[in-house]
Protein backbone atom coordinates (compact mmCIF):
# COMPACT_ATOMS: atom_id res chain seq x y z
CA UNK A 1 0.00 0.00 0.00
CA UNK A 2 2.77 2.44 0.67
CA UNK A 3 4.38 1.65 -2.81
CA UNK A 4 1.51 3.42 -4.45
CA UNK A 5 1.96 6.53 -1.65
CA UNK A 6 3.69 9.07 -3.01
CA UNK A 7 6.59 10.04 -0.65
CA UNK A 8 7.14 13.56 0.48
CA UNK A 9 10.53 14.66 2.30
CA UNK A 10 7.97 15.70 5.59
CA UNK A 11 5.48 12.87 4.72
CA UNK A 12 1.64 12.78 5.21
CA UNK A 13 -0.42 11.79 7.92
CA UNK A 14 -1.47 8.35 8.87
CA UNK A 15 -5.54 9.32 8.46
CA UNK A 16 -6.20 11.83 5.39
CA UNK A 17 -3.08 12.22 3.59
CA UNK A 18 -2.68 15.55 4.56
CA UNK A 19 0.77 16.74 4.41
CA UNK A 20 2.00 15.96 8.56
CA UNK A 21 3.71 19.49 9.16
CA UNK A 22 0.30 21.27 7.96
CA UNK A 23 -1.45 18.89 11.03
CA UNK A 24 1.76 19.73 13.25
CA UNK A 25 2.23 22.88 13.50
CA UNK A 26 -0.83 24.37 14.40
CA UNK A 27 -1.97 21.89 16.79
CA UNK A 28 1.55 21.90 18.45
CA UNK A 29 1.21 25.65 18.65
CA UNK A 30 -2.48 25.68 20.00
CA UNK A 31 -1.14 23.17 22.57
CA UNK A 32 1.80 25.69 23.52
CA UNK A 33 -0.49 28.59 23.82
CA UNK A 34 -3.22 26.58 25.74
CA UNK A 35 -0.25 25.59 28.01
CA UNK A 36 1.11 28.94 28.41
CA UNK A 37 -2.29 30.26 29.26
CA UNK A 38 -2.43 27.12 32.34
CA UNK A 39 1.21 28.25 33.14
CA UNK A 40 -0.10 31.82 33.42
CA UNK A 41 -3.40 31.14 35.27
CA UNK A 42 -1.38 29.11 37.81
CA UNK A 43 0.98 31.81 38.43
CA UNK A 44 3.79 30.21 37.21
CA UNK A 45 5.74 34.08 37.72
CA UNK A 46 3.96 35.80 40.36
CA UNK A 47 5.46 38.64 39.38
CA UNK A 48 4.25 38.87 35.56
CA UNK A 49 2.42 35.83 34.88
CA UNK A 50 1.67 37.58 31.26
CA UNK A 51 5.39 37.22 30.62
CA UNK A 52 6.12 34.12 32.24
CA UNK A 53 2.91 32.37 30.18
CA UNK A 54 4.48 33.81 26.65
CA UNK A 55 7.77 32.50 27.64
CA UNK A 56 6.44 29.14 28.82
CA UNK A 57 4.21 28.58 25.31
CA UNK A 58 7.30 29.79 23.69
CA UNK A 59 9.69 26.69 25.25
CA UNK A 60 6.84 24.63 24.69
CA UNK A 61 6.39 25.24 21.13
CA UNK A 62 8.72 23.32 19.24
CA UNK A 63 8.70 19.92 21.60
CA UNK A 64 5.45 20.00 21.04
CA UNK A 65 5.11 20.81 16.69
CA UNK A 66 7.54 17.69 17.14
CA UNK A 67 5.43 15.56 19.34
CA UNK A 68 2.30 16.34 17.66
CA UNK A 69 4.14 15.32 14.02
CA UNK A 70 5.36 12.05 15.34
CA UNK A 71 2.05 11.06 16.51
CA UNK A 72 0.14 12.12 13.16
CA UNK A 73 3.08 11.26 10.66
CA UNK A 74 3.04 7.98 8.29
CA UNK A 75 6.79 7.05 7.86
CA UNK A 76 5.81 4.98 5.02
CA UNK A 77 5.09 8.26 2.85
CA UNK A 78 8.59 9.88 4.10
CA UNK A 79 11.17 9.79 1.43
CA UNK A 80 13.70 7.77 2.22
CA UNK A 81 12.50 6.28 5.69
CA UNK A 82 13.39 2.63 6.07
CA UNK A 83 10.25 0.41 5.34
CA UNK A 84 11.08 -2.12 8.80
CA UNK A 85 13.56 0.11 10.61
CA UNK A 86 13.17 -2.35 13.62
CA UNK A 87 15.39 -4.70 10.89
CA UNK A 88 18.06 -1.99 10.67
CA UNK A 89 21.13 -1.81 11.21
CA UNK A 90 21.25 1.19 13.08
CA UNK A 91 18.33 -0.71 15.08
CA UNK A 92 20.38 -3.78 15.85
CA UNK A 93 23.16 -1.44 17.17
CA UNK A 94 20.80 0.54 19.81
CA UNK A 95 19.40 -3.02 20.91
CA UNK A 96 22.65 -4.37 21.84
CA UNK A 97 23.51 -0.80 23.31
CA UNK A 98 20.96 -0.73 25.27
CA UNK A 99 21.06 -4.22 27.00
CA UNK A 100 25.03 -3.32 27.31
CA UNK A 101 24.18 0.09 29.28
CA UNK A 102 20.89 -1.91 31.63
CA UNK A 103 24.09 -4.60 32.34
CA UNK A 104 26.05 -1.33 33.65
CA UNK A 105 23.73 0.20 35.63
CA UNK A 106 23.01 -3.07 37.65
CA UNK A 107 26.63 -3.47 38.20
CA UNK A 108 26.87 0.25 39.09
CA UNK A 109 23.76 0.20 41.20
CA UNK A 110 25.57 -3.13 43.16
CA UNK A 111 28.84 -1.67 43.65
CA UNK A 112 27.39 1.64 44.75
CA UNK A 113 24.49 0.02 47.07
CA UNK A 114 27.85 -2.20 48.59
CA UNK A 115 30.11 0.73 48.73
CA UNK A 116 27.70 3.07 50.87
CA UNK A 117 26.84 -0.21 53.14
CA UNK A 118 30.46 0.52 54.43
CA UNK A 119 30.33 4.17 54.17
CA UNK A 120 29.97 5.66 58.02
CA UNK A 121 26.57 6.59 59.08
CA UNK A 122 27.92 10.34 60.29
CA UNK A 123 29.51 10.89 56.44
CA UNK A 124 26.96 12.69 54.72
CA UNK A 125 26.17 11.69 51.06
CA UNK A 126 23.76 14.39 49.00
CA UNK A 127 21.08 11.95 47.48
CA UNK A 128 20.57 14.61 44.83
CA UNK A 129 23.70 14.24 43.40
CA UNK A 130 23.64 10.14 42.88
CA UNK A 131 20.80 9.88 41.29
CA UNK A 132 21.65 12.21 38.56
CA UNK A 133 25.48 10.69 38.43
CA UNK A 134 23.62 7.15 37.80
CA UNK A 135 21.43 8.83 34.74
CA UNK A 136 24.59 9.89 33.36
CA UNK A 137 26.99 7.13 33.77
CA UNK A 138 23.72 5.07 31.49
CA UNK A 139 23.99 8.13 29.15
CA UNK A 140 27.59 7.64 28.56
CA UNK A 141 27.67 3.72 28.60
CA UNK A 142 24.96 3.67 26.02
CA UNK A 143 26.76 6.81 23.51
CA UNK A 144 30.28 4.44 24.21
CA UNK A 145 28.49 1.27 23.60
CA UNK A 146 26.79 2.82 20.64
CA UNK A 147 29.60 4.53 18.92
CA UNK A 148 31.83 1.40 18.90
CA UNK A 149 28.76 -0.90 17.53
CA UNK A 150 28.86 2.15 14.81
CA UNK A 151 32.34 2.15 14.19
CA UNK A 152 32.73 -1.99 13.94
CA UNK A 153 29.77 -1.49 11.42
Amino acid sequence: MHDQQVRTPWGTTKRGGFPALGVAIPAGLALAAALGVVAAAMGVTESNPMLGGVVFALCLALPLVALVYAVVVDRGTIKGAADRPEESVESGWYDRAAAGAFTDLILLAGAGATILAFIPANFPVDLKLVLPAVVLACFASFGIRYLVLQRKG
